[in-house]
């Protein structure tokens, strides 16, 4: 008569939730991944879908950078977007709708337009892991990878 097979341990309500992920990069990468800030300029489509993509899988937190409005153009290719949200914070809003997704994940947003925070508040990126940036004006485009290399921050 063989004996029955040795009960395994109990997983935490993180290891549950998480249990794809841990599987495939270990308990030492799904920290890393929690203890990550990752900073979006311009909530565009594209941004909005690279943070589901981190927030799913439970990020730390985020930070989108956004001083436009929601318009009707917003709503037909941004899937975090809806007809309420018209004429309201882009940034705020997919936040928000974000952070729905996961409540253990941190989400803030800045109402302000990115470049006023390069000429005024430079040392506001500082505390960002990794900066992701879909569009910008030019200046942004030239300026913030110079910014973020003195900074040692990839973009």
């Amino acid at each position: 008569m063989s004996s029955p097979a040795p009960k395994s341990p109990e997983m935490s309500d993180k290891s549950r939730k998480y249990d794809r992920q841990i599987r495939l990069w270990g308990e030492h990468g799904q920290t890393l991944l929690e203890n990550a800030q990752i900073c979006l300029i311009n909530a565009t489509a594209l941004g909005t879908e690279i943070l589901k993509g981190v927030v799913l899988p439970g990020i730390g937190g985020f930070t989108i950078v956004d001083s436009g409005l929601v318009t009707e153009e917003d709503i037909g290719c941004n899937f975090f977007l809806d007809s309420g949200s018209v004429g309201q914070s882009r940034a705020r809003s997919c936040m928000q709708l974000l952070q729905e997704l996961n409540p253990d994940v941190n989400g803030e947003y800045v109402d302000e337009a990115v470049d006023q925070l390069i000429d005024g508040q430079p040392e506001f990126f500082m505390s960002f892991d990794v900066i992701v940036g879909t569009t910008g004006s030019k200046r942004t485009i030239v300026w913030m990878p110079n910014l973020l290399l003195v900074m040692h921050i990839p973009c």
